[in-house]
């Protein structure tokens, strides 16, 4: 009894029943079956219970049963099991020398220990040993005609082997498995194929894009190849659907975005709860994969939207921008009969609407947004001088220029960093912007810088890679462009950030093919 166990009268008659009928027909039997069942309790303790003391007592105490059931017990229940007369000393000394050397090892308090305990397996495995053991000798008595002694030595022999080839069985170290992971692998799953089910998992999970299509064949496939599941019901955020027979006893498996109902011929106990519950978890596991999956396409898809638009955006502003600018040169005197004017007409009315052109189709095929447009650099410098002709702070420096350059991105990079340098030098009066375009082994290279004040840190930490907070827009003005030279083969840095020099760089990356 455990410590603090409350004896109740139900209980309290019970034992008396038992032992009054234990009493009135004591006899040798009795008197084996009890010590055989003493013994597979102390078998069960010796390899778990205590020090090395302790387990030194059992194993005396475990010796002494043995003794008793095998040379004074069984020889007084078996008339024909009798031991010479030379021996018969020898099951009482054999039974009360261990516990005279068991006696000194106990301390007062070994009994009360709360480790106290008793492995079933090891019980079990003691009381069939000895069944046997005693049995057998019986048999090899009747059958061989062999004396107690010679058929208890026998049987022991027999056993001894028997467990021999088992332990070699079980796990034999010759590159192969035996039967303990056979048998490690029934306890693991009590005959339930999760093998063929994680297969049918990952076969399912390349065939099925969808969720909810996955998770319906999921749960059929479950109902048609799981032992004892006649019928599955689910229910998730899209709505409820059912497979099979949905009679019998029900198992309720709830989770945070799945719940799943099996009915099963017979009444799963906890188990087989525990272990239906991981097929269950895969399922849910490879079920919130695919909705997780389905949200990032839908984020990708989103992004992908937001990225066009966002660059869009600023190819039509910086069109408006040039705009603007013919819009304060018509306002000059005399703009209409100006040669020089209708000249600027000329040439920037097809380029706007070029640029427009360009534009919508961009929108329409975004897929072909990656592919370069080629201009002639000296071309490309000679429209940007006149786009911004008319700010006198900004200077341009494009001697010796030559060769080609891809113009949508130098055009929106131009465009992005001017009209930031156009907000800073109305917050710094006398802010001056330098423009320097060189070309050098077919490398074209954008250079705008500033004598105005440094980028803060809050803005320096994540330029080029997110958008910023800005006072005016969205902020996303060098992040798109960042982006957009990339997929170009360009790099946009910062290459100077201090007091006085502030320079950004557009430069042909490392993957560039020219």
């Amino acid at each position: 009894m455990r410590k603090g166990h409350r004896i109740t009268l139900t209980s309290a008659v019970l034992g008396l029943v038992l032992l009054a009928t234990t009493l009135i027909w004591l006899d040798g039997w009795v008197i084996v079956v009890w010590i055989i069942i003493l013994i597979s309790i102390i078998g069960g303790k010796v390899p778990l219970f205590g020090d090395h003391k302790l387990r030194l007592a059992n194993l005396y105490c475990f010796a002494s049963l043995v003794l008793t059931l095998l040379l004074i017990a069984v020889p007084s229940a078996v008339p024909i099991a009798k031991l010479p007369e030379g021996l018969i000393w020898l099951g009482h000394a054999g039974t009360l020398a261990p516990i005279l050397l068991m006696i000194p090892l106990l301390k007062p308090g070994d009994l009360g220990r709360e480790d106290n305990i008793v492995d079933f397996i090891n019980s079990l495995i003691a009381m069939l040993i000895l069944t046997v053991l005693v049995f057998g000798s019986l048999v090899l008595m009747l059958l061989v005609g062999s004396s107690y002694i010679k058929a208890l030595l026998q049987s022991i022999i027999i056993i001894a082997v028997v467990l021999l080839m088992l332990g070699w069985a079980w796990d034999p170290r010759a590159g192969f498995a035996g039967l303990g992971n056979l048998f490690s692998r029934y306890l693991m799953s009590i005959g339930l194929p999760l093998d063929q089910w994680l297969a049918m998992l990952t076969d399912l999970t390349h065939q099925e894009d969808d969720p909810e299509i996955f998770l319906e064949k999921a749960c059929s496939n479950m109902s048609q190849h799981l032992p004892w599941v006649f019928g599955i019901k689910w229910e998730t955020d899209m709505g409820p659907g059912q497979y099979g027979v949905t009679d019998g006893y029900c198992a309720v498996f709830k989770y945070e975005e799945l719940t799943l109902h099996l009915y099963t011929k017979y009444q799963l106990t906890t188990t087989l709860m525990f272990h239906f519950s991981l097929p269950t978890r895969l399922l849910l596991k490879f079920y919130s994969d695919k909705k997780r999956d389905a949200a990032l396409k839908q984020l990708s898809y989103m992004q992908a939207i937001y990225e066009t638009g966002a660059r869009l955006t600023h190819d039509v502003k910086n069109i408006l921008q040039t705009l603007n600018a013919l819009c304060v040169a018509v306002n000059e005197p005399q703009a209409e009969s100006s040669h020089a004017y209708q000249a600027l007409l000329r040439r920037q009315l097809p380029a706007i609407s070029d640029r427009l052109t360009e534009t919508i189709n961009k929108l329409k095929t975004p897929q072909e947004n990656k592919r370069l447009k080629i201009s002639s650099a000296q071309q490309w410098v000679k429209n940007f001088e006149q786009r911004v002709s008319r700010r006198d702070w900004i200077s341009i420096d494009a001697l010796g220029v030559n060769g080609d350059l891809p113009e949508d991105l130098f055009s929106s990079v131009a465009e992005n960093l001017i009209q930031n340098a156009e907000e800073k030098y109305h917050r710094e009066p006398g802010l001056q912007v330098k423009v320097k375009i060189s070309t050098s082994a077919k490398r074209t290279v954008l250079e705008i810088s500033d004598n105005g004040s440094r980028i803060g840190e809050d803005t320096l930490k994540y330029l080029f890679s997110r958008p910023v907070r800005s006072s005016k827009g969205l902020g996303v003005g060098l992040f798109q462009a960042a982006q957009y030279a990339e997929t170009m083969g360009y790099k946009l840095m910062l290459s100077e950030n201090q007091l006085g020099r502030v320079s950004f760089l557009l430069t042909p990356g490392t993957h560039y093919r020219g």
